[in-house]
């Protein structure tokens, strides 16, 4: 996978793939324990439907989508059972900053 970084958009494009391939392998690493509503296995089927979404130059995401990094949702209570709540932390970031491509009000 490669990304021209001259074009704003493209940068935006590089920094979400590389949240969610990170999201994605610390997913792959988590257990569950009972406590999210989701589990590890569904939250990465997630992660891959937006990762396929973004290379499908496709939106706006569906709303489902749209709350996996909000606080309290789904990645952050893996995250917290699975001792991986610090890089959530920076990943949920990351994503806020730039997942605006992948509504209406941002351009692919």
């Amino acid at each position: 996978m490669w990304f021209p970084q001259t074009d704003y958009m493209n940068t935006r494009k590089y920094s979400l793939l590389l949240c969610l391939s990170a999201t994605k392998e610390l997913l792959s690493r988590s257990e569950n324990d009972g406590w999210p509503d989701e589990s590890p296995v569904e939250c990465y089927k997630v992660i891959c439907g937006l990762i396929d979404h973004l290379f499908d130059d496709k939106k706006p995401i569906p709303e489902y989508w749209s709350i996996q990094f909000a606080p309290t949702g789904p990645i952050q209570e893996i995250a917290l059972s699975n001792g991986w709540h610090d890089a959530y932390m920076e990943l949920s970031k990351i994503w806020d900053t730039h997942h605006i491509v992948l509504t209406n009000e941002g351009d692919l």
